[in-house]
């Protein structure tokens, strides 16, 4: 099980890969998303993107999924601050294989919560050609694995 201690500044981590097909951004798009460009391809190639594009939503789905299964379902996260500069970089198409990735930005003990620490991560995700295509920043929460000899605000060496 991943702890805080397990994060260090400067760390990266591979999350995977997840190609979308056509089915899977209209489908997607039917039930959160209904724009004409992500449910219709007829309509899409008149749409600024000249195809099928998954949802920004979409991508952002898959790759907290792939976040999820790499690192966090195995650790003592407890929760999340929420979500920083989303962003949206490229088009995803049908046939685009997503990769992601997550780096430790910060890592500091909680100044109120004993046992627990905070880490900053970057996630993003590019597609098959390498392209960005995905970008966020997030806080989470972790259990402490060890008792803490340092004091609340204590950064993480870097690796």
């Amino acid at each position: 099980m991943r702890h805080f201690e397990h994060f260090p500044v400067g760390s990266i981590y591979e999350l995977g890969a997840t190609r979308l097909t056509s089915e899977d951004i209209i489908d997607y798009a039917r039930s959160w998303d209904p724009m004409p460009f992500h449910l219709d391809p007829e309509a899409a190639r008149d749409s600024p993107f000249g195809g099928l594009v998954a949802s920004g939503w979409h991508t952002g789905a898959v790759i907290m999924r792939q976040f999820v299964q790499a690192l966090l379902a195995d650790s003592a996260c407890r929760g999340s601050y929420g979500m920083d500069e989303v962003r949206f970089l490229n088009p995803v198409r049908p046939g685009d294989e997503l990769r992601g990735q997550v780096t430790v930005e910060d890592a500091s003990l909680h100044p109120k919560r004993p046992g627990t620490g905070t880490v900053h991560f970057v996630v993003e995700a590019v597609n098959q050609r390498n392209e960005p295509v995905y970008r966020m920043r997030t806080r989470l929460l972790f259990g402490v694995a060890r008792s803490a000899d340092a004091a609340p605000g204590t950064r993480v060496a870097q690796s």
